[in-house]
């Protein structure tokens, strides 16, 4: 059997519940603001590629200080001309830091929102 509060008992309670609610928000850090980017794959038609290119970029971003994460592959979603030799449009797309879009840009990566009719899904 439950009892009622009493007037100071409620107001103990309120002041409590007061204090836990917008504490709980502190809990967790914010989370930080991440750029999708891509940069090309570097194949082209007809020449199968010798080794996965994603690892290589993924390591000059990290010697250059820049932490990517969620490693994907796409394309460009640009129609070109189908001739040996010449770009596949396959992009490799890694998302950094906000803060660190600019240091990506000097390394040759570009915002994936420059791409609109770019396709994004799992390397294979």
């Amino acid at each position: 059997m439950s009892t009622p509060l009493t007037g100071l008992s409620r107001f103990c309670f309120a002041a409590l519940f007061a204090l836990a609610v917008p504490l709980g928000g502190c809990a967790a850090a914010p989370a930080e603001a991440r750029v999708s980017v891509y940069t090309s794959a570097g194949t082209r038609q007809c020449e199968p590629a010798d080794t996965d290119p994603m690892p290589a970029a993924l390591a000059r971003l990290a010697a250059a200080g820049v932490e990517a994460s969620a490693p994907r592959c796409g394309h460009d979603g640009r129609i070109r001309a189908a001739m040996c030799g010449m770009s596949d449009g396959r992009i490799l797309v890694v998302d950094v830091p906000a803060a660190a879009l600019v240091k990506a840009k000097e390394l040759g990566w570009r915002p994936l929102a420059d791409l609109p009719d770019a396709t994004v899904d799992r390397c294979v």
